[in-house]
């Protein structure tokens, strides 16, 4: 494995990091290879970075066959979070489909995954990502930057629906409040989706999760999405390698089931879009 720290610049020229994680091709045999690419995006609040869905994410799918960035975002500590962690979310795609073959990844497969805050984060970036005046605002000049799927951990998706509990904070987040509700941006050209919740989820309801499952169905997007009976807030991949020292309520074997759930509803996006499966 070969792990890298890059620094990007959006178009606006505000600096941030990525962590690049990639399995080395082997040299024996001619190995010509493309990839695809988890680009993942913690959790954290909005306001920090969660450690539990880093390098146990980075390791997760870098073991299945992906090449890994992880996303350093803007949080909101002095400043809104959006639109600059957004604009450095579709920053990190525009850098992907530009030197993913550097590292020999496929930029044809590129897969944003968000966790909690960070799912709120790519809900609405990959919205964005759609709207051609949002991108020449902001510097890009593709039409588009959107990933072939996204998929959303126990995400926030709508700002007034139990986390933030004040709306000062989701002001915080967005001065824009249509940015607030991930659910209301949904349409049709919405990137297929997997998503998962706990019904228990403490701290960020289940309906947020409930909200956009109804929203992507209502638009006719590619939807997975599984809602177990049991589990804490936080969980990441809900095992050993993502749990906390004595907290055992970080492992919870059914709820650990979303991430082969998950890899295998890629492969038949994979599949669908013409491309090679892994």
């Amino acid at each position: 494995m070969k792990f890298e720290k890059i620094t990007l610049q959006t178009p606006e020229g505000a600096s941030f990091k990525i962590r690049l994680y990639s399995r080395r091709q082997f040299t024996a045999f001619p190995d010509r290879r493309q990839w695809p690419i988890a680009v993942i995006f913690p959790g954290g609040g909005f306001t920090g970075i969660s450690e539990r869905e880093v390098e146990p994410a980075a390791l997760a799918f870098l073991a299945k066959g992906y090449q890994v960035v992880v996303v350093r975002y803007h949080l909101a500590v002095t400043t809104p979070f959006y639109p600059t962690a957004a604009v450095m979310g579709l920053t990190v795609l525009h850098y992907l489909r530009e030197n993913a073959a550097m590292f020999h990844g496929d930029p044809t497969k590129i897969v944003t995954v968000g966790f909690s805050a960070g799912g709120h984060l790519v809900a609405v970036m990959n919205a964005l990502g759609e709207q051609p005046e949002f991108l020449k605002q902001h510097g890009f000049t593709e039409q588009k930057l959107q990933p072939l799927a996204q998929i959303l951990c126990y995400p926030v998706i709508d700002l007034r629906l139990g986390f933030p509990n004040d709306l000062k904070q989701a002001e915080k987040i967005s001065p824009d409040q249509e940015l607030w509700a991930a659910q209301n941006l949904v349409t049709a050209q919405t990137p297929p989706t997997f998503i998962w919740h706990t019904a228990t989820d403490e701290l960020v309801p289940v309906l947020n999760t409930v909200v956009y499952i109804t929203a992507l169905t209502q638009h006719h997007v590619n939807l997975d999405s599984h809602i177990y009976s049991q589990g804490v807030h936080g969980l990441a991949f809900a095992n050993l390698a993502s749990s906390r020292a004595n907290h055992p309520e970080d492992i919870a074997p059914r709820a650990a089931s979303w991430f082969e759930l998950a890899l295998g509803w890629l492969r038949t996006c994979f599949a669908s879009s013409n491309q090679t499966e892994l």
